[in-house]
């Protein structure tokens, strides 16, 4: 609740928040090969790292997956000391970074103000990026060495592909993860060896940064869902005549990458879903908080807490849904 009780008061200028609003949707048809690949299966692993990242103990969530703890930290990423949740897992196919989410109401203060007013920052990989953002992976980079963790990593496992997933502000700073990973050792790991799954990212950087980030890992998914509000922030400069983002001369912020759009409900492999490209991504008109908090039909941080496990009472209510989706049917 206190979610979205900040959003209504900060942003109330940029959206109006309804839940029977439709969207105008007119993308382009998928533009590249690899768009084509989402795997479903693939994200719903993701999610569970990503879920994690917001437990105490993320070792059940870990577990559930047959992986290993390498490091977790818990180090401030910003200047009052907010912190973020990171850790490094690794399985027999897989190495695994994610980051948490928005913890706090200040710390979820500091993005938006930052975001919105402070100066982007040039980034390594290319282009410039929201100077929050930047320091707080700079911080991971540097203080907790996991760029150093993960090359090692893959030196010791070299089948092994990489995977970067986070939810929220820890798919904002998986993002910059994967593009500084990706740059810095291009002679070590291929592209197509790096994957980043991320659930309600917010932009997180210019036109610059977005290109740059898709030569490096081209095998990037932004899953968003629905009225995602998140996923629409920082605002982008809108062209009048298209309803689309507009790079605004590269000062403009600007997402990278795949979405991977769903506009109704995420439960389950039937749901239906929409793969967008091109780097022009449709304003949405009508965004909610509500649909930030719920991916994969799971509640992202409820769900790590109660170690990636399913609970009963949801599994009873998905199970009432489907009984009355097959009465309506019938």
């Amino acid at each position: 609740m206190f979610l979205q009780s900040i959003f209504c008061g900060i942003i109330i200028t940029f959206f109006f928040v309804s839940s029977s609003a439709t969207p105008l949707w007119n993308p382009s048809p998928p533009a590249f090969n690899w768009t084509i690949d989402y795997d479903r299966d693939l994200a719903e692993f993701a999610l569970d790292f990503a879920s994690g990242a917001y437990a105490s103990d993320p070792l059940p969530c870990l577990v559930k997956n047959n992986a290993t703890m390498i490091k977790r930290v818990q180090l401030p990423c910003d200047y009052v000391h907010d912190q973020c949740w990171a850790y490094i897992a690794i399985t027999e196919e897989w190495i695994i970074m994610t980051i948490r989410g928005t913890k706090t109401k200040l710390q979820l203060i500091m993005e938006l103000v930052e975001t919105m007013s402070a100066p982007k920052k040039t980034f390594p990989a290319g282009g410039s990026v929201q100077r929050y953002f930047y320091a707080a992976i700079e911080s991971l980079w540097r203080e907790a060495e996991f760029g150093k963790i993960m090359r090692e990593l893959k030196q010791q496992c070299l089948k092994c592909r990489i995977l970067f997933t986070g939810h929220s502000l820890g798919g904002a700073l998986v993002s910059l993860a994967s593009s500084l990973f990706a740059f810095q050792h291009r002679h070590l790991v291929d592209p197509s060896e790096i994957f980043l799954i991320t659930f309600g990212q917010p932009r997180v950087g210019n036109q610059d940064y977005a290109e740059a980030h898709d030569k490096l890992v081209p095998n990037s998914w932004r899953l968003v869902h629905r009225y995602d509000i998140v996923a629409h922030l920082p605002y982008c400069y809108e062209s009048i005549f298209s309803h689309q983002c507009s790079a605004a001369y590269n000062h403009g912020p600007f997402h990278h990458g795949t979405e991977i759009w769903y506009p109704e409900e995420m439960e389950n492999n039937s749901s239906i879903f929409r793969i967008c490209t091109g780097m022009k991504f449709l304003i949405l008109e009508f965004s909610r908080i509500k649909d930030h908090l719920v991916y994969l039909g799971k509640d992202v941080s409820g769900y790590g807490n109660a170690g990636c496990k399913i609970t009963e009472k949801k599994e009873r209510l998905k199970s009432n849904k489907t009984k009355f989706n097959e009465t309506l049917q019938n």
